[in-house]
């Protein structure tokens, strides 16, 4: 097993092994069946909370979280980022706590994670739009793109537009296929980048992060459909805001070693 490799399991060995989760599950469902939504989903997104911030403790990392001026109010959006890997999942569960705003209700589109990683949609109660599985020799992208309109009536959307983990710290160019149901459907982005994850790996090129213990979950803007004429231009827009804070970020993190 390798370094990067290691931690994912620690990552996803705690929801299964702290007692906290079956409990707080437990009583979530019971208010969600009850109808008592509101302290359902509190539940939730305070587990995902727990997950990250005992994960970060136990690995030695510390959070940079910065929301700007960010509304995490509403619904009908897509939250965009960028994904080097699995150990990024607990951060987006866990960004109403982070945000305090511990009512948001949020959902999160993803393929072959969610199959592999069945904590997600517990914590989530199913509210899951599972992405088209390109493999499959008819995908259905009508229902795929039902699912997700229908998702957008109650909560945001959390997704990863590069399509997969990438393992690097390079953001890749993003795929156009759900990208193109926000623009025709004129769903707003919030963009958000993370950095540093890459340090949990083994590879030279990243040692430096294992050094900096800091990882960098920051808001980067947001885009409204409204405002660009063409889908080239609305999906450039999102690129370059992501890239650009990525780039102030990594600035950050080499001056953060420097001067330690």
């Amino acid at each position: 097993m390798g370094k990067l490799q290691f931690f994912v399991v620690l990552c996803y060995a705690i929801p299964v092994l702290v007692i906290l989760f079956p409990i707080g599950l437990t009583f979530s469902y019971l208010f969600k069946i009850t109808k008592l939504d509101r302290w359902s989903n509190r539940i939730n997104n305070f587990l995902g909370y727990f997950w990250y911030r005992s994960f970060f403790i136990l690995t030695g990392r510390t959070l940079d979280f910065s929301q700007g001026d960010w509304n995490p109010n509403g619904n009908n959006r897509f939250l965009i980022c960028n994904h080097t890997n699995a150990l990024e999942v607990p951060l987006i569960v866990s960004l109403p706590y982070l945000t305090k705003s511990k009512d948001v209700r949020l959902s999160y589109l993803g393929g072959d994670i969610i199959q592999r990683y069945k904590i997600i949609p517990l914590m989530m109660h199913k509210t899951i739009v599972e992405a088209v599985i390109y493999s499959e020799k008819k995908p259905n992208f009508r229902n795929f793109k039902t699912d997700v309109l229908r998702v957008l009536k109650t909560r945001s959307i959390f997704l990863y537009p590069e399509g997969e983990r990438t393992f690097t710290e390079e953001i890749q160019p993003f795929q156009t296929g759900v990208m193109k149901i926000a623009y025709k459907f004129n769903i707003d982005l919030d963009v958000f980048v993370v950095s540093g994850f890459m340090g949990y790996s083994s590879l030279p090129e990243y040692q430096h992060l294992t050094k900096s213990k800091t990882i960098y979950f920051h808001y980067c803007g947001s885009i409204l459909a409204k405002d660009y004429p063409t889908f080239e231009e609305y999906l450039a827009k999102a690129e370059t805001l992501m890239k650009e804070k990525k780039q102030i970020l990594e600035t950050k993190e080499k001056t953060s070693i420097l001067q330690n």
